[in-house]
């Protein structure tokens, strides 16, 4: 899921979407995951969320352009402003029970914070990439 919702993201429009690209490559890479973790979880049925919610490609590269937008508008990363359009907003608009709410929220609370910029451990043994000096594609692949 990580590769698929990454490949929706060239070089040349990360290059353009927005004027801090570092700042830009690293949340969109951890929105992916968020993503890819959101999709994965409906593998499992009522253990992965209560209900089966449509949540697709388009919630990605809808939050993708908002993500642009909020750091090109905001001095700083506006991460408590992100996870709140991400999670109430662009993938909470199609949660409908709270605890699948929480945990979707929860998600985000980890996966979106300064600490992304600086090798965040994504996963046990899976850390963020520095946007410096990563191609995002290599490696995840």
């Amino acid at each position: 899921n990580l590769t698929r919702a990454w490949a929706n993201f060239t070089p040349d429009s990360m290059a353009e979407a927005c004027t801090k690209p570092d700042e830009y490559k690293a949340c969109l890479f951890s929105l992916c995951w968020f993503h890819s973790i959101v999709l994965g979880r409906r593998r499992f049925g009522a253990q992965g969320w209560s209900r089966k919610y449509s949540f697709n490609t388009g919630d990605l590269l809808v939050c993708s352009n908002v993500l642009a937008t909020y750091l090109d508008a905001n001095p700083a990363v506006p991460w408590d402003d992100l996870r709140y359009i991400f999670g109430e907003i662009m993938y909470g608009g199609h949660i409908t029970d709270a605890w699948d709410r929480r945990t979707n929220n929860t998600y985000l609370q980890v996966l979106m914070q300064p600490e992304l910029l600086a090798g965040l451990e994504l996963a046990p043994g899976f850390k963020s990439p520095d946007p410096q000096k990563h191609g995002y594609t290599d490696y995840i692949t």
